[in-house]
């Protein structure tokens, strides 16, 4: 039996379920950046970010000033640009570190590093990562964190996929995953 993962074996809403700072990087900064670059953003992800930041750290000022940079597939990354110069953008990891390196030098090898780890801790737990990052108005890059995303197997299919095995019936997950959160995901699952 072949299942698609999105909608299928999960909920397909992915959540925001931790904010996870880099070293030197107040926490408070990575929650309250990635909620900005979230505030217009309809998606269940979106939302779940601006929700979660909000139980982390109260309130947030939502007077709506900046333009909005909506996500595309030849970006892989969707952000904010606020009236003081200053950039909040949050995406794939590799599209961010290339946003921050663009006419620049190289970020510095530990700082990657230390993210590289986070994206793959994250990824082997069966969740996506969404690395967050700013530029100020003088063209400081920060690298902030990670917000875990995490797809939600739905209540009760490892039980159900145990019954098919018993009868003999072999089921198979099939996702457009990155093959460390599928293979998470599938474990979680029981496929």
């Amino acid at each position: 039996l072949l299942l698609d993962k999105t909608g299928t074996i999960t909920y397909g809403n992915r959540r925001a379920s931790a904010f996870v700072h880099l070293d030197g990087v107040r926490h408070e900064d990575l929650v309250r950046a990635a909620a900005l670059s979230s505030l217009a953003d309809p998606t269940p992800e979106g939302v779940s970010i601006v929700e979660l930041a909000e139980r982390e750290c109260g309130a947030l000022d939502r007077d709506g000033s900046g333009d909005i940079v909506p996500f595309t597939a030849q970006t892989r990354m969707s952000g904010l640009d606020l009236p003081d110069g200053s950039r909040i953008r949050k995406g794939a990891g590799s599209a961010i570190i290339a946003w921050l390196e663009h006419g620049d030098e190289p970020l510095p090898p530990s700082l990657v590093a230390q993210l590289d780890a986070q994206v793959e801790r994250i990824s082997q737990s069966g969740g996506t990562p969404l690395v967050v990052a700013t530029k100020d108005g003088t063209g400081a890059r920060n690298l902030l964190g990670v917000v875990h995303l995490k797809d939600v197997v739905k209540e009760g299919l490892p039980a159900k996929f145990a019954e098919l095995r018993e009868m003999g019936i072999r089921t198979v997950m099939i996702t457009g995953d990155n093959p460390l959160t599928a293979a998470a995901i599938a474990k979680e699952a029981g496929v």
